[in-house]
């Protein structure tokens, strides 16, 4: 490879020495010649030179005219497109420079029309003239072309159709002088050197190297101007693209972008004096393209980036609904922006090795491996993008479903879990099939791997059989609704309140603030206390000596001012109902009460309720019974009492 490198560098230096010698010789022959060709002159030659002028002047003025008419029209159009609605905003530096080069080309195109006219009417018996009104045509047609490329980055018509972000003085002054060496070289190279080519081909390449010296000269002197600025602009590109490589390779090429313009423009110049007709048509060719390719990977990664990051095309009302979609979409729509500008620059790299003849890239498409290779990618992305899609829309739906503000109101805890069961399983399974699926695209086979998750999942299976068992149960519980968040319950001997609840267990805060987290395979009953009502049971002793119905008549006058209270009245919910007596006590005859409350209450209205009777009864001197002592002396064998003996002792008059 080296070897043929170093071959090829001699064989071009060769000819380049060829080149020279033969251009140094034709040289020699003009300069000897130059008496004979002014000798040769005709007198009608002014007559020719005259017309070249009526040439030119009706170019100019053609053009003149067009131009002003395509940038009035241009104007009025902008300032159609400005005030386009604001969802075709994005659009708008399209619009506004395809109009612009639409009519800046047309009024070119009219102008060379003119011309051409002109020069068949006037030369078209004199090849010599007429070659020279061709020099003309082409040099203004090369100027137009470069004012048109100008017009893109730098236009001072149309604001909204200016590439660079400059204003438009500073953009007048830069077009006006980049305009002036564009002409200078096309009227250089074009005109003089190729007028002068017709007589002397020696004389015409010097005064080609003179224009291309000084064009050289005009170019580094505008890069070295223009140095600060464009850096700082790819400074500000660079800081706003900080993901990906964009944001790495603008920062890397700012300090040094006018070396690689200048060397560019360097190399360029030296393929042209190397004397090489279809190497300098080459480079200039593929310029003109490379740019094409790069404003058409600029505006793609533009476009792009305003629809997927700044403008997401998803409904207002859509994302009001479901409040964290605009979340989810501020996380991965920067990641899919990042694929799509890895695309637009994977195209535009493989157009521009395409180009520059690095790499047949037709050949290679149509190839097995650029098919393979460009059919798996395009899988992959299609894939992702619609797992992605699925992921989101699934989660949308859960979470809708889930909030409060939307939907049918908020969800209870059982519709909860189950929805958040179902988030996490649907999330594994669109990571599984999206990741079997995208492997297979890429030719990767996937059934030794489908058989080793088979053969994983059994020995798990085997060895977690009590994480299975509590899956299990946790998902039928919750399907049969049997527990809440919040419920007071008593679930494997354990009561308290459901703080947590989740697939595998749940967690429990008893009365003393201690936490139990119960897992679900060893819950054989569910006793839920908070579930629809609630029933205070309530059992009420009394004396032997009351009297039974006036008993229940005030305990009927207990609950109907436990009903008058003001906290505890609306939790109670049915009437009072009085089962009777239960049973004989020792001490006490027992009745026993129901009163129905809300969920969850019933302790709260039990402990009203016994604050109620207890004031009831004693206001109706209805004897609570309790425990009592009796001191007993024993008696003699009439039956009489022994007599007590007492002593009283007066502390205080001991003391004193």
């Amino acid at each position: 490879m080296l070897e043929q490198q170093g071959n090829a560098t001699v064989g071009w230096i060769t000819q380049l020495r060829e080149n020279l010698m033969a251009w140094l010789n034709a040289l020699l022959t003009d300069i000897q010649g130059i008496d004979e060709l002014i000798a040769s002159i005709q007198p009608q030659a002014a007559v020719v030179v005259l017309q070249l002028v009526a040439v030119f002047g009706i170019l100019v003025a053609v053009h003149l005219v067009t131009g002003r008419l395509a940038r009035r029209w241009a104007r009025a159009g902008g300032r159609r497109v400005a005030s386009l609605p604001a969802r075709l905003q994005p659009f708008r530096t399209l619009l506004a420079m395809a109009l612009l080069l639409i009519l800046n080309a047309a009024a070119l195109a009219v102008a060379l029309g003119a011309g051409y006219l002109v020069v068949v009417g006037l030369f078209l018996d004199d090849p010599v003239g007429a070659r020279l009104a061709e020099a003309i045509l082409l040099a203004f047609a090369a100027t137009g072309a470069g004012r048109l490329l100008l017009d893109v980055f730098l236009t001072d018509t149309m604001a909204d159709a200016r590439l660079l972000p400059v204003d438009e003085p500073t953009a007048s002054v830069w077009r006006t002088r980049l305009v002036r060496l564009v002409g200078f070289g096309a009227y250089g190279l074009f005109l003089i050197a190729g007028g002068v080519a017709i007589w002397m081909e020696g004389v015409a390449r010097l005064l080609a190297l003179i224009v291309v010296l000084g064009l050289l000269a005009g170019i580094l002197r505008a890069l070295r101007d223009a140095r600060e600025p464009v850096a700082a602009w790819l400074r500000r590109l660079a800081a706003g693209r900080r993901q990906g490589v964009v944001g790495p390779v603008l920062s890397a090429v700012a300090p040094i972008w006018h070396w690689i313009a200048g060397g560019y423009a360097l190399a360029v110049v030296l393929v042209g004096l190397s004397g090489s007709t279809p190497a300098l048509v080459f480079v200039g060719t593929a310029t003109l393209w490379s740019v094409v390719t790069l404003l058409l990977a600029g505006y793609a990664g533009f476009w792009s980036r305003i629809l997927l990051r700044e403008r997401p095309p998803i409904p207002a009302g859509f994302v009001e609904r479901h409040p964290m979609l605009g979340q989810r979409l501020r996380l991965w729509l920067p990641r899919v922006l990042l694929v799509v500008h890895g695309l637009i620059a994977a195209v535009a790299f493989g157009l521009l090795l395409h180009i520059w003849n690095l790499v047949d890239m037709g050949s290679w498409l149509a190839g097995p491996t650029g098919a393979a290779v460009v059919g798996a990618v395009a899988g992959v992305l299609v894939i992702l993008l619609i797992a992605l899609v699925a992921w989101l829309a699934a989660v949308s739906w859960i979470e809708y479903r889930l909030s409060p503000d939307t939907g049918e109101g908020e969800p209870g805890a059982r519709e909860k879990t189950l929805l958040a069961l179902f988030r996490n399983a649907l999330a594994i399974a669109i990571v599984t099939i999206a990741g079997m699926v995208a492997l297979a695209e890429i030719g990767i086979n996937i059934g030794p791997l489908i058989a080793g998750a088979g053969v994983i999942g059994l020995a798990i299976g085997f060895g977690a059989q009590k994480l299975v068992q509590d899956i299990i149960t946790g998902v039928f519980i919750q399907l049969e609704d049997a527990i809440h968040t919040d419920d007071f319950i008593t679930a494997g001997g354990i009561s308290g309140t459901v703080e947590r609840l989740s697939i595998r267990s749940l967690g429990l805060r008893d009365l003393s603030g201690t936490l139990h987290v119960v897992p679900f395979s060893s819950v054989d009953t569910v006793s839920n206390f908070t579930r629809d009502f609630g029933v205070h049971l309530g059992q009420y002793g009394v004396a032997y000596r009351e009297n039974i119905g006036d008993v229940i008549e005030h305990l009927h006058k207990a609950y109907a001012r436990l009903c008058e209270d003001e906290v505890i009245g609306p939790e109670v919910t049915g009437p009072l109902e009085v089962d009777g007596v239960t049973s004989l006590g020792d001490s006490s005859v027992n009745i026993r009460v129901r009163v129905r409350t809300t969920a969850g209450m019933q302790w709260a209205v039990g402990r009203a309720m016994n604050r109620t009777v207890k004031e009831v009864f004693d206001e109706a001197g209805i004897e609570i019974p309790f425990p009592h002592t009796t001191l007993y002396f024993g008696e003699d064998k009439k039956g009489s009492a022994p007599p007590a003996r007492l002593a009283i002792r007066n502390e205080s008059s001991e003391e004193g």
